[in-house]
């Protein structure tokens, strides 16, 4: 895991806008496989920090929708470690002959749960000190 945080020029925060073809009540492993893990958008924004400079365990997030709390997280929920999900990757891609390459954008992973969006709903998702992200869906 220290490697990729040494790899790391600087880490932000990001929401991961998805767009599932199945329904995400009842969706299985093999759903979300087979719908691209349903990746649709990413809007990254906040304050780039270096990986060193903060204890990323410890990076929450207040995910508002409309000026209410809809979810709350911390970034241990994953893996322990945001960089924990990373390293695995960068093995697994290994094994395959692959790689992450400098200048990748990588997510880490999810400590919130999806949130519903609606057309008109803006979202203010505020990760503390590596800032926050405003989008809006019209």
């Amino acid at each position: 895991m220290l490697d990729v945080l040494s790899a790391a020029e600087y880490v932000v925060p990001a929401l991961e806008i998805l767009d599932s073809h199945i329904e995400l009540k009842g969706r299985t492993i093999v759903d979300t496989i087979s719908d691209n893990a349903a990746m649709g958008a990413m809007v990254v924004g906040g304050n780039p920090v270096k990986p060193d400079s903060v204890d990323l365990r410890w990076i929450g997030a207040l995910l508002h929708r409309n000026q209410t709390v809809e979810e709350t997280g911390l970034a241990a929920g994953v893996l322990n470690h945001p960089a924990s999900g990373v390293h695995w990757l960068a093995n697994k891609l290994a094994r395959h002959g692959s790689g992450l390459k400098a200048g990748d954008l990588v997510l880490a992973g999810s400590f919130t749960r999806p949130v519903h969006v609606q057309k008109g709903d803006t979202f203010l998702a505020d990760y503390g000190p590596l800032g926050t992200i405003t989008c809006t869906f019209a």
